[in-house]
C-alpha cells in the first residue's frame, strides 16, 4: 500500500472548479497519456471541492471571502496523499498560485506556464494573442503579463465582450448548459480574431468545455488551457518516471 500512495508519478488535482472542468482536465490527462494499457496510465488523487468561496470575487473584492485557506488546505490533503506533484484546473484560482506554492517540496504545475509553452511549441512565438476570460482572469492580467514577458502581444477581449458573451457562457456550462453556451463563446472568440488575433486562449477552465474543442473550428483557432495543463502534466509524470526507474 505505501509502495502505491507514494509513487514518484502520483499526481495531485485540486479540482471542483468547476465540476465539469475537472472531470474535462482528467479526460484529456487520460487522452494524452502514452499508455496501453491500464498501468501506463497516471496515478492520480483528485479533491473536487465545488464550496470553495468565489476565486473571481475575491480576486478583485478584497472584503469577499477569501478562497485561499480552502486552498491551502485542499492542497495538503494531496500532500497527505502522496502527490508528487499538484495540478489546478481552474485559471482564475492562480491568482493564489504563488501563496500556495510557497513552502512546498514538490512541483505545482502552472496553467499559464503550460500554456506559454504550448504557445511557443506551435510556432506561435512573437504572434498576437487573444485572450478570453473571467473578469477577474482579464482585469488581473494574470496571462497579459506573462505573454508580453515572453514577446507575445496580448489581445484582451474588452469589458463588453466579457461581460455579454463571456461571462453569462461560463454561467451556461457551470448550469450544464455547454451547448447554449456555444454560440455566445464563438461569437467572443471571432470578435478578438477580427481584430487581428492568430488564436485565442480560453482562460477559464469552463471555456474549452462550453466551445466542445473536438469541433475543428474551435481546435484551429482556440488554445486549450485544460489540454496544455494536461500535456504539461504527463510530461512531468514521464520524467519523473525515468528519474526514479519506474514503469
Amino acid at each position: 500500500m505505501n509502495d502505491i500512495k507514494f509513487r514518484p508519478d502520483k499526481l495531485g488535482v485540486l479540482g471542483g472548479m468547476g465540476p465539469l472542468a475537472t472531470v474535462d482536465f482528467l479526460g484529456k490527462l487520460i487522452a494524452l497519456t502514452p499508455a496501453k494499457n491500464d498501468t501506463d496510465h497516471i496515478p492520480v488523487v483528485v479533491s473536487s471541492e465545488p464550496h470553495i468561496p468565489s476565486r473571481g470575487l475575491a480576486a478583485q473584492d478584497k472584503q469577499a471571502p477569501s478562497p485561499l485557506p480552502a486552498l491551502l488546505a485542499r492542497r495538503d490533503f494531496l500532500v497527505e496523499a502522496g502527490a508528487r506533484a499538484i495540478s489546478m484546473p481552474c485559471n482564475t484560482a492562480h491568482y493564489w498560485h504563488g501563496e500556495m506554492a510557497e513552502g512546498l517540496d514538490i512541483p505545482f504545475l502552472h496553467i499559464v506556464d503550460a500554456v506559454i509553452g504550448a504557445l511557443i511549441n506551435g510556432d506561435h512565438g512573437g504572434a498576437k494573442i487573444g485572450l478570453i476570460g473571467t473578469k477577474a482572469t482579464v482585469e488581473e492580467r494574470l496571462y497579459e503579463d506573462p505573454l508580453n514577458e515572453q514577446g507575445f502581444r496580448c489581445l484582451v477581449a474588452d469589458a463588453a465582450i466579457t461581460a455579454d458573451l463571456v461571462v453569462p457562457g461560463i454561467a451556461l456550462v457551470k448550469e450544464y448548459r455547454a451547448k447554449e453556451a456555444k454560440p455566445l463563446l464563438r461569437q467572443a472568440v471571432e470578435g478578438l480574431l477580427d481584430r487581428g488575433a492568430e488564436v485565442v486562449i480560453l482562460g477559464c477552465t469552463e471555456l474549452p468545455v462550453g466551445l466542445d474543442m473536438a469541433d475543428s473550428w474551435v481546435a484551429e483557432r482556440c488554445i486549450d488551457p485544460t489540454a496544455a495543463l494536461a500535456q504539461a502534466c504527463v510530461d512531468w509524470a514521464m520524467a519523473a518516471r525515468q528519474k526514479a526507474g519506474v514503469n
